[in-house]
């Protein structure tokens, strides 16, 4: 399986990439007037001595006569007008090795530290013209040495230097120009992460903003008509399970009559029969006692699995007195029937003005849960919790038993009976497991879920 690629920040990225242009095309850019200046001094140096050779030797000559090997009151003004051209400083010895005169010929200020450093290395000190100074009739009176004026190169490197980074300048700028516009047209994604966020809560009614950017304008519009059908997609099948949960309450009841009416009746009949026949029995033949006394056992028997079926089929109370008295019976018959478990009851707001369809689905689930914790996990404690504000409606069903999860018998919901039938009211159910021992159940519904059941109903 080809793994996603990896998220990116187009704004970062697009600020990076132009960054690193300009960057790299200032560095190459000054490398390429490093490499020229480097040439350029080479060539002029080598091509100036000969002639820088003759200038010097020339202006001996005029200022000594042939039988005076002495240079000194030389200046080298015979270079004056050629020395700022060339870029390069000369220093004459005599022949005896001492220093002479030596000049650069640069006529602006002095270049940058970092420049004149720079040129040094690059040049390096081999890049040199050295001449011999002779008077006719071929005499040496002197040596000389050409170099390139670091001054005067720096200057003019440092002015090409200087438009490159002027253009890189100008490219970072525009960098930024960009740059501002991108993150603004781009600043509705967080509004849309936002959306997105509150859809993933439950919040289907969200809608997306619409940028400037045409495209994210597009996705905008695209998203919220998907949105929209899946609204009335969700709307319709929360319609139809409702319906569903409905029909099922209903036949339970009219199942509940049915058993009522004729299975409590016949039981009942069967009782008082088996009352007379132990009557009878007990002055015409006692030898009947044991048979009438079993007819009785298992009548009684057999009527208290049926009220037991019939509670689970029809809520007692619920309809006459009220979501809260239901429970409390329901809890209380718990508390009757394991009296080694505690019981918790704790009841908050008007869950007697809940609708209809989320009452009995609250009972139910309380009903399937306490069902579960005392069958599966044999629980010393069990807390139930119901609690109604401006928010909604929230229950909490813990115990402290090693309980599964999965469904029971009793009235046949399970855990994924629940699930549908939170989901089905427009609510959040979770089933977690408490540490080592323990579970909880969760049945969230907000107040727009809320609002909607009394609607229907």
């Amino acid at each position: 399986m080809t793994q996603p690629p990896a998220a990116i920040d187009l704004k970062r990225q697009l600020l990076l990439r132009v960054t690193l242009f300009a960057l790299c095309v200032g560095l190459a850019a000054c490398g390429v007037v490093l490499h020229q200046a480097r040439e350029r001094i080479r060539v002029h140096v080598e091509r100036t001595g000969g002639t820088v050779e003759r200038l010097i030797a020339g202006e001996a000559d005029q200022m000594r006569d042939a039988f005076r090997r002495s240079l000194d009151g030389l200046t080298l003004s015979s270079l004056d007008g050629i020395g700022p051209l060339l870029g390069i400083c000369v220093a004459v010895e005599d022949i005896y090795k001492r220093p002479t005169v030596e000049r650069c010929f640069h006529e602006e200020g002095r270049a940058p530290a970092p420049i004149r450093w720079l040129l040094a290395r690059l040049i390096g000190p081999e890049v040199a013209f050295k001449g011999v100074i002779g008077q006719y009739p071929g005499v040496k009176v002197g040596e000389f040495v050409v170099t390139p004026d670091l001054d005067a190169e720096g200057v003019a490197v440092w002015g090409q230097m200087s438009t490159v980074l002027g253009m890189t300048l100008a490219i970072l700028l525009l960098n930024l120009l960009i740059y501002r516009p991108v993150r603004r047209e781009l600043a509705p994604a967080d509004e849309i992460l936002g959306v997105l966020g509150r859809m993933e809560g439950g919040d289907l009614t969200a809608r997306m903003p619409r940028p400037r950017l045409v495209e994210l304008r597009r996705i905008a519009a695209g998203f919220d008509h998907l949105a929209e059908r899946l609204g009335r997609t969700l709307a319709e099948q929360r319609r139809l399970a409702q319906r569903l949960l409905a029909v099922r309450e209903e036949e339970r009841r009219h199942l509940a009559r049915e058993l009522h009416d004729e299975f409590g009746q016949c039981l009942a009949s069967i009782g008082a029969e088996a009352a007379f026949v132990h009557k009878r029995a007990e002055v015409h033949d006692p030898a009947l006692l044991p048979a009438a006394r079993a007819i009785a056992a298992v009548t009684a028997h057999m009527m208290e699995s049926l009220q037991g079926i019939l509670l689970q089929l029809r809520p007692v109370g619920l309809e006459e007195f009220g979501l809260r008295a239901a429970l409390e019976a329901l809890v209380a018959g718990w508390r009757r029937r394991q009296p080694a478990c505690r019981f918790e009851l704790v009841l908050s707001g008007d869950i007697d003005g809940l609708p209809d369809g989320l009452t009995v689905s609250l009972y139910r689930i309380v009903q399937e849960s306490l069902t579960n914790a005392l069958r599966h996990g044999a629980p010393s404690r069990v807390c139930v919790a119901l609690g109604r504000d401006a928010q909604g409606c929230r229950l909490r069903v813990e115990d402290d038993g090693d309980g599964a999860e999965g469904p029971t018998a009793g009235s046949g919901l399970g855990v994924l009976g629940m699930r549908e039938r939170v989901e089905a009211l427009g609510g959040r159910f979770a089933l977690i497991r408490r540490g080592l021992q323990g579970m909880r159940v969760e049945a969230d519904f907000p107040a727009v879920a809320i609002e909607e059941g009394s609607a229907d109903d």
